[in-house]
């Protein structure tokens, strides 16, 4: 992802310059309601929306998962970005373009970056070493060229005169001083963002074994997280809201030949939580096409239970016997094409896939099917309570077998309902800080009952930075807890209130420390008029100690 650093001057003339609602509404479909947008959230499954735009403010916020912040923190977490990527995503989407000075470069992981698209440009320089064996899978150059396939030769890590740190951090290199990837078909492998993190090679000879070999994992490439396929479809992914999940390279990349776009595949591991969480910003009913023998309805049931889990509601495609997307893609293009127009939800494909299995062979996936389920009971108990009735009304069997195959579980996600909430006085007085307004003292972050305000609280006395934009760039942690307190709507008598209420509770803790008499006095004078709600009396808390 690289790690380059942004300057504050930066953040805030980009955020002085472009609209929030421009910057969501090229994600989201918003709707006005009085002052503000609204749109049902991105980050978590809801019916009704909760999520809300301030133009007024330049600020986001749900109220029902409880997540905020800004323009750039909220590209950062719907596309999964770092700091530093969002700032550009941005500029990009709004049309501002960014002074190159204004960004400090740390080169560790960029010239790994640098380096992976070095060497994938060399091998894709090489295509012709595979263009027949491509050719032979239907794969054309110019589908080639969008995905950077190439070849790696005997002499590939002379050639690419790379230190040997990078070489060994992409994989190109073995721990034993090899050449990982000699005569094999070249996969680059592209994060999120498009930057080459790693390759995957496919086998060209007979005998080469494994099939297919990956770099090891590292500090910019992780299987569980990142996702094949989804740079090239990204945009696709963005505008149409749909993705395909297949289990492969070739699946991913013989379907986008075909003009069908939006396939994604996890790499040399099973579909993962990360997975999910990364993909469910873009689309929450993703559709699955894995193979089409019994491995692959495994997979289907298995990664639908995750997807229910994290609040999907996936539809599913069943290929014939024997068959992939690749193969088919290559195969019966037509029909392929026509399968995917027809996925259908889970339960409708579980059914089937059930119903023609031997009956010796139905209860096993029957219980893989209850426990998929089993995670709709938290996250959409309505459609729960429906797939169980159809289950039982399709097999005869009482629902009361299928319970008794479901866990007890917690619905990762959910926010916590039992935490404490934030008194209205203790935001308020936050409000008033975030606002620009100088208080005569500083209070002790021991006061207040919140422990999210005494941390913010704190934050801004450390730093003395009370710009929220700045602060909920910087600090993203509390992103959320400052767009919750810049929404709350109070008078401006209200505040004065709730402020002096917080002094109070600062002159009482002093109180108990002084030990002169005179200056207790003071401070119990002060307290009094404190608590009647007298703001005046604030000016005069800067002749305390």
């Amino acid at each position: 992802m690289g790690s380059s650093k942004v300057s504050r001057s930066l953040v805030q003339e980009l955020l002085s310059r472009v609209d929030i609602v421009d910057i969501i509404s090229h994600y989201l479909t918003l709707k006005q309601s009085g002052r503000n947008f609204v749109a049902l959230c991105p980050f978590h499954p809801e019916k009704t929306p909760s999520f809300v735009v301030s133009p007024e403010k330049q600020i986001f916020k749900c109220f029902g998962c409880g997540v905020g912040g800004n323009a750039i923190t909220f590209v950062q977490q719907y596309e999964n970005l770092s700091f530093y990527e969002a700032v550009k995503r941005v500029a990009e989407i709004a049309g501002v373009e960014l002074p190159k000075e204004a960004f400090s470069e740390d080169d560790s992981s960029l010239e790994i970056e640098e380096a992976g698209l070095k060497a994938a440009k060399y091998f894709h320089s090489l295509f012709e070493k595979v263009e027949d064996y491509l050719s032979e899978r239907g794969i054309d150059k110019k589908t080639a060229e969008k995905f950077l396939l190439g070849y790696a030769p005997v002499g590939y890590l002379k050639e690419l005169k790379l230190k040997e740190e990078i070489l060994l951090q992409l994989g190109l290199k073995s721990s034993k001083g090899r050449e990982f990837f000699r005569e094999r078909l070249m996969i680059p492998i592209f994060n999120h963002s498009g930057k080459v993190v790693a390759f995957a090679g496919r086998a060209l000879k007979e005998g080469q074994e494994p099939k297919y070999i990956n770099s090891p994992e590292s500090a910019l490439f992780k299987k569980n997280s990142i996702l094949y396929g989804f740079y090239q479809s990204k945009e696709f992914i963005l505008r149409e809201r749909k993705a395909f999940i297949v289990e492969g390279y070739f699946d991913v990349i013989s379907l986008y030949k075909l003009g069908i776009y939006g396939a994604v595949a996890p790499m040399g591991t099973s579909l993962t939580e990360n997975h999910v969480r990364f993909l469910k910003r873009y689309t929450k009913s993703p559709v699955l096409v894995f193979d089409g023998d019994s491995a692959g309805q495994k997979a289907t049931v298995r990664s639908t239970g995750i997807l229910f889990k994290l609040g999907c509601e996936p539809l599913v495609v069943q290929l014939p016997d024997g068959e992939d997307p690749d193969s088919l893609a290559r195969k019966r293009p037509e029909l392929l094409q026509k399968l995917l127009e027809s996925a259908v939800p889970f339960i409708e494909w579980a059914v089937a896939t059930v119903k023609s299995l031997p009956v010796s062979r139905q209860p096993e996936l029957l219980r893989q099917v209850a426990l998929a389920i089993s995670y709709l009971k938290n996250n959409n108990p309505f459609l729960f309570k429906e797939y169980l009735s159809r289950l039982s009304a399709e097999f005869g069997i009482d629902e009361v077998w299928f319970k008794s195959q479901l866990p007890r579980l917690k619905v990762e996600g959910d926010r916590d309902k039992d935490e404490e909430p934030i008194p209205l006085y203790e935001k308020a007085f936050l409000k008033t800080v975030l606002e620009g307004v100088n208080l005569p003292i500083e209070v002790s972050p021991n006061i207040f009952v919140s422990q999210k305000v005494a941390k913010l609280y704190t934050l801004i006395v450390q730093t003395r930075e009370k710009d929220p934009a700045i602060l909920q760039s910087l600090y993203p942690d509390v992103s959320s807890l400052i767009s919750e307190i810049l929404f709350i709507e109070v008078t401006e008598e209200e505040l004065r209130r709730y402020v002096c209420r917080v002094l109070t509770k600062e002159l009482k803790r002093r109180l108990k420390r002084v030990s002169d008499f005179s200056e207790k006095v003071k401070l119990k004078k002060l307290i009094l008029e404190l608590e009647k709600g007298n703001f005046e009396i604030v000016e005069q808390l800067q002749t305390i100690n």
